[in-house]
């Protein structure tokens, strides 16, 4: 089965080349890093904490820090490239990374990208996660599968979800995050980008939607809702734009915002559908189906035998 996709090939084939870029590493003694380690010594260790992106503060040592599994478990992040975020998963809580890719720029920059991590390239495999080759290759084999940013490409993202479980073991862990353009985030993303919004499916990033796309006998739901308060890294603009320089300014505010964000609400974060720049599911598939568990349950001896 080809699902619909809102976002071909050749547009992700031009975004992974583009991140091939971000591998090449800066001399050490570029003005810019000067200038870098300068401020770091200046603000100390616990402000430029503070002034990191508070949206990854909420999912990494709020949400991961609370519900991944222990070193050791197997995790498959579809749509890999460029493979920062399951490096990071790999180096921070020692699980073992795999990603799946069909476009050739995002494997060979994921594969790249592990390389240079001491990770095994050949965990990223290059396949379409809708082939049969993938469901059965796969099937139940992974402790956590994730997907940042995926199934809002695709028209029927329910059924998008339904591959991720199949290649889940159960009592393994589901891991669905998808940007918020609605709202405020919508209005920015018309002005800086706006040919983006037609490769998204808008609808699911209602939290009712988003919530409908789980509601599984499969699923034991752990967190559902909004994540961040508010991110100008959320937008990007086309390359050339006379608006380059305007986003440029506002992500220079950024920081600023992730620090009063982090001293209020801090790590209770805030549910809002109008500025929260992601959605995110996460949920442990049951071990065994309710219906599967009560049809192999012995009948009752009847009175008499």
């Amino acid at each position: 089965m080809r699902l619909d996709s809102l976002a071909g090939r050749e547009h992700w084939d031009t975004v992974h080349a583009g991140e091939a870029a971000g591998l090449e590493p800066r001399p050490a003694n570029a003005p810019a890093s000067r200038v870098r380690r300068a401020l770091r010594r200046l603000l100390g260790t616990r402000v430029r904490r503070y002034m990191s992106s508070y949206d990854d503060h909420l999912l990494w040592d709020v949400l991961y820090a609370r519900h991944l599994p222990a070193a050791g478990a197997e995790v498959l992040e579809v749509g890999s490239a460029p493979g920062e975020h399951l490096a990071r998963l790999s180096e921070r809580f020692g699980l073992v990374p795999y990603g799946i890719e069909y476009s050739q720029p995002g494997l060979d920059v994921n594969r790249a990208l592990f390389a240079q991590r001491g990770l095994d390239p050949q965990n990223v495999v290059a396949l379409d996660f809708f082939s049969e080759e993938c469901r059965d290759g796969y099937r139940e084999r992974f402790d956590v599968v994730m997907s940042r940013g995926f199934i809002e490409h695709f028209v029927d993202a329910g059924e998008v979800v339904a591959r991720h479980i199949e290649l889940l073991r159960p009592g393994g862990l589901l891991v669905v995050t998808i940007p918020n353009l609605r709202g405020l985030n919508r209005v920015l993303t018309r002005l800086f980008h706006a040919e983006l919004l037609p490769m998204h499916n808008l609808e699911i990033m209602k939290l009712p939607a988003f919530r409908r796309l789980f509601e599984t006998e499969a699923l034991d739901p752990l967190h559902c809702g909004y994540l961040g308060s508010f991110s100008f890294y959320l937008f990007n603009v086309k390359p050339g734009s006379p608006l380059a320089p305007v986003l440029g300014a506002c992500m220079r505010l950024q920081p600023l915002l992730n620090l009063l964000f982090r001293v209020y609400p801090g790590d209770r974060g805030v549910q809002s559908p109008f500025a929260s720049s992601q959605l995110v599911y996460v949920g442990r598939k049951r071990v065994t189906r309710p219906r599967e568990a009560a049809s192999a349950e012995p009948a009752s001896p009847r009175a008499g035998h």
